[in-house]
């Protein structure tokens, strides 16, 4: 059976690439680099390394999903008739979607079916340090308190925490930087220190400079090895909050230097505002306004998160219970939707919802016996 070995280059340099890599590069008879748009290939070149490279497919395609999906069909056609060496920048498992991808088409998850070509291939993977190695010396926080890495390209389903450092990658030219600095800008104050880290790792080379967020797009040399990094903000100075920052504004205001009416409230002294509340997300439905909906959301979810920090601090249960509780729930009423029934009609769903509803019932009286 042919085995598909997938190599990491590391960030650059050829002292960084392991040497029991370094063997297999110049031993395997047939290698195939995703990209030559990495440091170490004028080291490979040198060292008389033959390859071959995927870089054509690129001008192939008019996404980047596409040019991923096209390298792992031709990885995969390549595999499943000979050993091959593919090799990838960085660590294979580190922000590369081509290793995704294959890993996922060699052993799927359960449930999912095999590629066709599959069946007849035997996946090792070389590790190697990933571009985060080298630029972890080079930023502020020690890593171990929490980071964020983010794919530039796929900000749209990667939003920042600002609670978090965050690092950026794939800020390779300056059409992807004003993108991402728009999308930033969203959460970050325009003069928000950023820091532009070019080709980390990569002797007379790397770079290191901080500059305002609103200056991002202006920076006239990013290429293919340029990160952003952007400290953790201030809890309490942020321009875009988010649940997590809602949770600490509530667990401060109930806190020992606290605001004196918050921390007197109770669950019953509260309760006239949930009906308050509620009638004012009413009111500003049939208003039609959508910035007071939007308005009497926010003071209604105040209580939602006032309650459960009230909760939370008697033991009782916490706001990632009700979450849980609640999706829990919404995912076992429609089994037509996450499950394996179907329903075509709103009625359809009406009966689905009451067969689960009685499920539910029924499961509360007849708890599971003991194991």
């Amino acid at each position: 059976m042919p085995t598909l070995t997938i190599a990491g280059l590391g960030p650059g340099a050829l002292e960084q690439l392991p040497l029991g890599t370094f063997q297999r590069l110049k031993e395997h008879p047939a290698i195939y680099l995703r990209t030559e748009k990495h440091p170490l290939v004028e080291d490979l070149k040198a060292q008389n390394i033959r390859f071959k490279s995927f870089d054509q497919v690129y001008d192939t395609q008019d996404t980047f999903e596409g040019v991923y999906r096209e390298i792992l069909d031709q990885v995969l056609t390549l595999a499943s008739q000979q050993d091959i060496l593919y090799a990838v920048p960085g660590h294979p498992n580190v922000a590369e979607e081509t290793v995704r991808l294959l890993r996922e088409a060699i052993h799927p998850a359960a449930g999912e079916e095999n590629h066709p070509l599959a069946s007849k291939i035997t996946l090792e993977i070389l590790p190697a340090m990933s571009f985060l190695d080298v630029l972890f010396p080079l930023i502020d926080h020690d890593p171990v308190d929490g980071f964020l890495l983010i794919d530039a390209l796929q900000f749209d389903r990667q939003p920042p925490d600002t609670n978090r450092d965050v690092i950026i990658t794939q800020v390779y030219d300056p059409y992807v930087a004003s993108e991402l600095k728009l999308g930033l800008m969203n959460y970050y104050h325009d003069e928000q220190l950023i820091r532009v880290i070019k080709s980390a790792g990569v002797h007379g080379a790397e770079e290191v400079r901080d500059i305002p967020l609103y200056q991002l797009d202006h920076q006239k040399d990013l290429d293919y090895l340029t990160s952003i990094y952007i400290a953790r903000v201030d809890r309490f100075s942020k321009i875009h909050y988010n649940m997590n920052h809602l949770l600490d504004i509530l667990e401060k205001l109930r806190g020992s230097d606290g605001c004196p009416w918050d921390k007197k409230q109770t669950h019953e002294s509260l309760k006239p505002y949930i009906t308050e509340e509620g009638q004012e997300v009413l009111d500003a439905i049939d208003s039609g306004d959508d910035d007071d909906i939007c308005e009497e959301l926010g003071d209604l979810l105040l209580q939602v998160v006032f309650h459960s920090q009230i909760a939370r601090e008697r033991g009782a249960f916490t706001i990632h219970d009700v979450i849980h509780g609640i999706s829990q729930k919404i995912v076992f009423r429609h089994p037509h939707v996450f499950g394996d029934e179907t329903a075509e009609t709103p009625e359809e769903v009406r009966d689905i919802w009451k067969i689960q509803k009685a499920k539910e019932k029924k499961n509360k009286e007849e708890p599971n016996e003991p194991i």
